[in-house]
């Protein structure tokens, strides 16, 4: 009789510590908010989408342009073009970027600012983590923008706008500066 109520009280333990582990563990799957929150967007141009995947760093009263976050002159890497991971950018088709030819696939996006024009970069490369291991002969293409003022935007944000049947300007907001470019679906 002893050992069934002995039995009885072990399997009520173990019964009961296995309880309160999962209710721990559920609790320690819990997301916390990020200090660059993850974002992705989506943009169908023509017969093909573009998906921009990137984090999104806030300037959070910090200087930004021609600092270790966003270095001028790509010293000593490449600017990320957002946080943590690489910022990439899929075209399920063959697309031309501000009117020069880029394959369908994934890439990472990389941007060397200056205080007048900005190189972006379109990298084979799009595991990395940042632009750390940045290497200039996976650059798939690379093309010269001009960068223009906006209004404060506090998140970077990526998006499309001018959007056609067969063409939309994707742009980079952050801060008080908006880089924009061309994407046209390459099917002529």
């Amino acid at each position: 009789m002893k050992r069934k109520w002995l039995q009885g009280l072990i399997f009520s333990g173990l019964a009961v510590a296995l309880i309160v582990g999962a209710a721990v563990g559920v609790d320690a799957q819990e997301k916390k908010p990020q200090a660059s929150p993850y974002s992705e967007t989506t943009q169908r141009i023509g017969s093909y989408d573009v998906t921009v995947t990137y984090f999104r760093p806030g300037v959070k009263g910090r200087e930004i342009w021609g600092t270790k976050l966003a270095p001028y002159g790509g010293k000593p890497m490449p600017w990320r073009a957002g946080a943590n991971n690489n910022t990439t950018f899929e075209f399920e088709g063959d697309v031309k970027i501000e009117g020069k030819p880029l394959k369908a696939g994934i890439y990472g996006f990389h941007i060397i600012p200056s205080d007048t024009d900005w190189i972006l970069i379109f990298s084979t490369d799009s595991k990395g983590w940042g632009s750390y291991r940045y290497k200039e002969d996976k650059d798939a293409l690379r093309i010269t923008i001009t960068p223009e003022e906006g209004p404060h935007e506090e998140w970077l944000r990526y998006g499309f706008e001018d959007l056609t049947a067969e063409s939309a300007t994707a742009y980079l907001a952050w801060e008080k500066k908006v880089a924009k470019f061309k994407i046209e679906n390459d099917t002529k």
